[in-house]
C-alpha cells in the first residue's frame, strides 16, 4: 500500500472519529451521523481499492482516475446538497405554520383576558 492510501485511511479515520464525536456530544443527530459514516467508509474503501479504481477509469474511458474520483464525489456532494435543500424547505413550512399558530394563540389569549376584563 503507498503512501496516497494510508494518508486517505488516516484522514477518512479521523473524520470517522470526528462524526462520532459529534454525535456523542449531541451535535449530530444519529440520521444525519449515518450519512456522514457511510462517506467515511466509503472514503476508506476507496482508498483501499485505487488500484481497481485505475481499471475502472480506463474501462470506462476516463485516462485519469482522479478525474472519476472528482466526478463520482461532484455527484455525491450535489445529491447530498439536495437532500439539505429539501429538508430545509420541510423545516420552512413547518416554521411558518407554527408562527401562524402561535400568533393565533396570542391573539386568542388577548381576547379571552379582554373579555375577562370588561367583567
Amino acid at each position: 500500500m503507498g503512501t496516497v492510501e494510508w494518508i486517505t485511511i488516516f484522514a477518512t479515520t479521523l473524520f470517522f472519529i470526528q462524526v462520532i464525536w459529534l454525535t456523542a456530544k449531541n451535535k449530530l443527530t444519529d440520521k444525519h451521523a449515518f450519512i456522514w459514516l457511510v462517506f467515511a467508509i466509503g472514503g476508506v474503501l476507496v482508498a483501499l481499492g485505487l488500484p481497481y479504481l485505475n481499471d475502472i477509469a480506463a474501462k470506462l474511458g476516463i485516462s485519469y482516475m482522479p478525474s472519476l474520483i472528482f466526478m463520482v464525489t461532484f455527484l455525491l456532494v450535489l445529491s447530498l446538497l439536495i437532500y439539505h435543500t429539501i429538508i430545509i424547505s420541510r423545516h420552512e413550512k413547518h416554521i411558518k405554520y407554527l408562527v401562524q399558530e402561535v400568533a393565533y394563540l396570542g391573539k386568542e389569549i388577548e381576547d379571552i383576558q379582554k373579555s375577562v376584563g370588561k367583567k
